[in-house]
């Protein structure tokens, strides 16, 4: 009997990105996952050297806020996994946001009203089955004799960026890749081939899929049983209870963009171990932009795993509760214990590199006021120091090492009920340069809790968190006489408290002026955030609430990306209908800001959202229809502080999978609208439509095709004050054929783009496999640019690439 796997599957493509136009972005991928397990997000970037950090930006339905985390950007790439309990249908919205080296302001992807109208990812629930994985022998739970035992799926992925050539199978911890059998779809496996043993009793098999950059993509796993003894199986070749995998990459790119050449040298080297149930694994990365103007671009990481204990030293980016550490690159030690119900996660390392001053110019002391009030310098800086001699110099101001610790011991496991406690310092390292100005240092001390029963289907959770900050603590605490002249017009009992409390304090944080909140006798609530919430799931129905505070001051430096001077509260319901093909979805949200009263007006932000999705078990198309409104207002109507804005959003998608003349396809096609109107002075009223159509086809023949058809036209006001329409269309065309038994690889896409903007990108690629584990790669994009937004230059961009790849 045929078991199918359940996965989420995503109707969205890479092509819908490359719908969107840049000068700075090539395209996204959209990885594919299984129901519970994250989504790998892939941006491809052009010039990359260029970029200091890339953001995403992403929210659930129904939610108005996006949060915010840094993505791991690597060779032209970054990547990030969206966290599985994100993944909520009917869709997740998304979009990136680009730190350009040298300006100020950053960049969003797509350029034009990313937060209304957003990248959209159009998800399926659990309950619907997908049959691109078809579990064949032996199934999930079975009990098999051994002399019976076979291991055989089919897999039909429709996704030209899979390597189906590297499809790994392991039975427990042991590699039988090299050992399957395939036949278009179907995979075989007998274990006998491979000379293997294996004991009666529960097994695990686990089929891995990576794209055609060695990059994992998916699993799955499933156990069954062996009656009996098993079977032991002796040949002549040694046996090992070391298992091992490793894999290199080079690469050598070159772009000329804009008429200048940058050269791109790379090396990737990851190896992994196990001994029984212990593990071993690392990576190093290596790249010519490493420089030392620049955070670091060179990456490595090793790591030990066992039941009980995890510890690694390197680049990574650790998990902590929201409020203290998430999405930040912490490069030292990071580690985590669990002993029953006792749970202890650390990590300390520096989340900054330190970056030296620059010398601008030399001067005699006499002129130092004159230096100062000269209006031409490139570099304004207000770090003047002795030079040598007679000579004074003009600096312009490094970056301070910044190192962080943070240690949360918890009670209880991990994903069901728990109660924690977090504590997270950090600090500049002021001898780290020789000029720099305002070090600064961060306290955060809080705790999270989750109450968990019935099998997850009632949860009650919530964390809170107080910190403290300092933004220059260069001259040490604050001294006594300073204090009364602080607050000379207090009392003197008052000004002992205060006394008392620097003394208290001070082997934790700096105390002094520029303590953030600074002691009063009324110490606001600026620094306190909360939130609590609750899940419940019955009756086919899914209710969650959560209510958030957050203060206006509170800050951690792991988790520059929380929206802070915020509170209110988020309600949502999500109903399964008929045998849970029909979903309907509805939601309300309501922030306010100014929470501790220092703004001249308070702005209410309300965010209603309404959605239908049908998923048919008979042989028809699944559709989603949703509604969102969103207002925000602080009573004002003036042109500097005044907001009165209601934007309305409408979203259609239909997607269906079908075979026409012996082909299979997968189609699916959507409509987005969204209309803010803006009833202030200032009028920033915005309309964006977009329309989407993609045909993914699949032939006999080794040969995959796609067919993408994307209309944007947007509407806003430009810093001219004056309305801008911005429309184009872009038709993308790719093509994926296979041939000499999948050793050679070819890969073509034109994807021209007309309208206000005006461009035809062209993509050729070959990959040859001199054997399973070990290929060469080359690909070129070259783009024809005629006409951008804000300019039109006529101009040919060209990228290529040269990637060697083996695995062991």
């Amino acid at each position: 009997m045929k078991r199918l796997i359940t996965a989420i599957v995503f109707l969205l493509t890479a092509s819908f990105a490359l719908a969107q136009v840049s000068d700075k972005v090539a395209k996204v991928t959209i990885g594919s996952i299984q129901h519970g397990q994250p989504l790998t997000i892939q941006i491809d970037l052009m010039q990359s050297n260029l970029l200091d950090q890339v953001e995403i930006a992403y929210r659930q339905f129904g939610e108005r806020n996006f949060k915010h985390t840094e993505m791991t950007l690597t060779n032209n790439t970054a990547s990030f996994s969206l966290p599985a309990e994100a993944l909520h249908p009917p869709f997740i919205e998304y979009y990136f946001i680009l730190h350009i080296r040298g300006q100020v302001d950053p960049e969003t992807y797509p350029l034009e009203n990313a937060e209304q109208q957003p990248f959209r990812i159009d998800l399926k629930p659990a309950s619907v089955i997908s049959s691109e994985f078809t579990i064949l022998s032996p199934e999930q739970d079975e009990h098999v004799y051994p002399e019976d035992f076979l291991i055989s799926f089919t897999l039909y992925y429709p996704d030209s960026l899979i390597d189906l050539n590297s499809i790994q199978i392991f039975l427990d911890e042991n590699d039988l890749s090299a050992y399957a059998l395939r036949a278009e779809d179907l995979f075989v496996l007998k274990p006998e081939n491979a000379n293997i043993s294996f004991k009666g009793g529960q097994h695990t098999i686990r089929v891995a899929i990576k794209d055609t950059l060695g990059n994992p993509v998916k699993s799955f796993s499933w156990y069954f049983t062996v009656i009996g003894d098993g079977v032991n199986r002796t040949t002549g070749r040694s046996s090992s209870p070391w298992t091992y995998s490793s894999s290199f990459q080079l690469e050598t790119r070159q772009e000329n963009i804009s008429d200048k050449v940058t050269p791109y040298n790379r090396g990737t080297i990851s190896a992994n171990g196990a001994y029984d149930v212990y593990r071993v694994k690392g990576n190093l990365y290596l790249t010519n932009e490493e420089k030392d103007y620049r955070q670091p671009q060179n990456r490595f990481f090793i790591g030990l795993e066992s039941p009980w204990l995890k510890i690694g030293y390197g680049d990574s980016y650790p998990i902590f509760p929201d409020f203290f550490l998430s999405g930040k690159r912490v490069r030292g030690l990071t580690g985590s214990i669990s002993v029953d119900i006792l749970n202890l996660d650390f990590a300390k390392g520096s989340i900054t590199r330190q970056i030296e001053g620059k010398l601008c110019r030399t001067f005699l002391f006499d002129s130092i006021n004159s230096v100062k009030q000269d209006t031409t310098r490139q570099d304004k800086t207000d770090i003047f120091a002795p030079y040598q001699d007679s000579l004074w110099a003009e600096y312009k101001y490094g970056t301070y090492e910044r190192e962080l610790f943070i240690i949360r011991p918890s009670f209880g496991k991990r994903e069901g009920t728990h109660l924690g406690f977090t504590y997270l310092k950090s600090k500049d390292d002021i001898s780290s340069i020789r000029y720099g100005i305002k070090p600064e240092e961060n306290v955060v001390l809080g705790s999270d809790f989750m109450v968990s029963f019935d099998n997850r289907n009632f949860e009650f959770w919530g964390q809170a968190a107080l910190s403290a900050s300092n933004k220059d603590f260069s001259k040490g605490k604050i001294s006594d006489s300073e204090i009364d002249s602080m607050f000379a017009n207090e009392d003197n009992k008052f000004r002992d408290n205060i006394r008392k409390l620097r003394d208290i304090i001070s082997p934790v944080i700096t105390v002094n002026q520029h303590l953030i909140p600074l002691p009063s006798k009324n110490t606001p609530t600026s620094t306190l955030s909360y939130d609590a919430g609750t899940s419940l799931n019955y009756f086919n129905n899914t209710f969650k609430f959560s209510y958030l505070r957050r203060g206006e001051s509170y800050e951690s430096f792991g988790q520059p990306f929380l929206r802070t001077d915020v509170q209110g509260y988020n309600v949502s319901d999500r109903l399964r209908l008929f045998d849970n093909q029909i979903f309907v979805l509805a939601g309300h949200e309501r922030l306010v800001d100014n929470t501790v009263k220092t703004k001249i007006a308070t702005t209410v932000s309300a965010t209603t959202n309404v959605g239908i999705s049908y998923y048919p078990r008979i042989n028809a198309p699944s559709v989603t229809i949703a509604y969102l409104l969103n207002s925000n207002q602080n009573g004002r109507q003036d042109k500097f502080y005044g907001t009165d804005d209601k934007t309305n959003r409408i979203i259609f998608q239909i997607g269906k999978d079908y075979n026409f003349i012996n082909l299979r396809h997968n189609a699916s096609m959507g409509v987005s609208t969204s209309n803010k109107d803006d009833y202030t002075e200032r009028n920033f009223d915005t309309k964006n439509t977009n329309f989407t159509f993609s045909n993914f086809s699949t032939f006999k023949i080794p040969l995959q095709t796609m067919f993408s058809l994307s209309y944007n036209s947007n509407r806003f006001l430009s810093g001219n004050n004056e309305t801008t329409k911005l429309t184009y269309t872009t038709l993308s065309l790719n093509a994926n054929y296979r041939m000499m038994e999948d050793k050679l690889r070819f890969f073509g896409g034109f994807n021209p783009t007309f309208g206000e903007i005006s461009r035809i990108q062209t993509t050729l690629s070959a990959q040859y496999y001199f054997y399973k584990n070990l290929s060469a790669q080359t690909q070129m994009n070259i783009y024809f640019n005629q006409k951008m937004y804000n300019y039109s230059q006529t101009s040919i961009d060209i990228v290529w690439n040269l990637i060697l790849r083996a695995e062991i």
